[in-house]
């Protein structure tokens, strides 16, 4: 098996699965926390999407024990773009996320089309806060979902914006601290980003648009991250408080969650 950022004979947190139909599939385990503990590895990953993953892929995927895979996208992504799972997969969880932003539309076709002048990260930040507002029951499930049974996979379209907020509830509940959290985050700009405004400059070209306008949407900016988790702490006390509350796991869900993540002392 193949790793990026591999440190001596383990890979380093964050590091990448060297997939030849994925950019940003990761390993969720490794991370130390603030209590001491580090998060267990094999348990949770988290990726962009499946639907050019290759039968090495599939092997690699399969080699990982990875039976259940959840898949944040909505309707439509889900039409144009399925996915191709290997055949030890057990459970296909469907939890949509910001479905009614973009049914009619794509993201990239309203920019082409000249809808927004230029995208901030603070606007990306509106838009993960708008998110955790809306889809509560969807982040809850998708988080206690990730640590209940097999080895599980959870992605979306680009593996950065919805997995993003999936990665950092997780983490931060299993005791990650804010400085790593930002790190695994941030990694989608080294694995993906480019690779992603080198493929679609050439479509804003023709459109007479400078794609550097759009990069926070095209990225993943960290103060859109700081603003969100800013959100879940000025109105939850912490991410954990947001999945226990409004997204009703209560105090036994994240306990869960957090035994689940943590590699068993000693």
């Amino acid at each position: 098996m193949e790793w990026c950022l591999s440190m001596n004979d383990r890979p380093a947190p964050g590091a990448r699965l060297d997939l030849e139909g994925a950019l940003n599939v990761r390993d969720l385990g490794g991370w130390a926390t603030e209590q001491g503990g580090t998060l267990a590895r094999g348990i949770v990953y988290r990726s962009d999407k499946l639907s050019a993953l290759t039968p090495k892929d599939h092997r690699l995927l399969e080699g990982l024990g990875i039976r259940k895979v959840i898949d944040l996208r909505y309707d439509s992504e889900l039409e144009a773009d399925p996915s191709r799972l290997w055949d030890t997969v057990e459970h296909h969880l469907h939890l949509p996320i910001a479905g009614e932003i973009a049914q009619l539309k794509s993201f990239i076709d309203r920019v082409l089309d000249g809808e927004y002048e230029e995208l901030t990260a603070e606007w990306i930040g509106d838009s993960y806060v708008e998110m955790l507002q809306r889809y509560p029951d969807q982040f809850a499930q998708a988080a206690i979902g990730a640590v209940d049974g097999s080895p599980t996979l959870f992605h979306c379209t680009a593996g950065k914006d919805r997995t993003g907020l999936v990665a950092m509830l997780l983490l931060s509940t299993a005791g990650v601290g804010e400085h790593d959290i930002l790190f695994d985050f941030t990694l989608t700009n080294v694995y993906r980003t480019e690779h992603r405004i080198e493929s679609l400059t050439p479509k804003f070209v023709e459109r007479g648009l400078d794609i550097e306008r759009f990069r926070p949407a095209l990225s993943a900016p960290q103060p859109a991250m700081e603003q969100a988790m800013a959100w879940l702490r000025a109105n939850f006390g912490s991410p954990a408080g947001y999945l226990e509350e409004l997204g009703g796991l209560g105090a036994e869900g994240v306990d869960r969650i957090r035994t689940a993540l943590l590699e068993p002392p000693g």
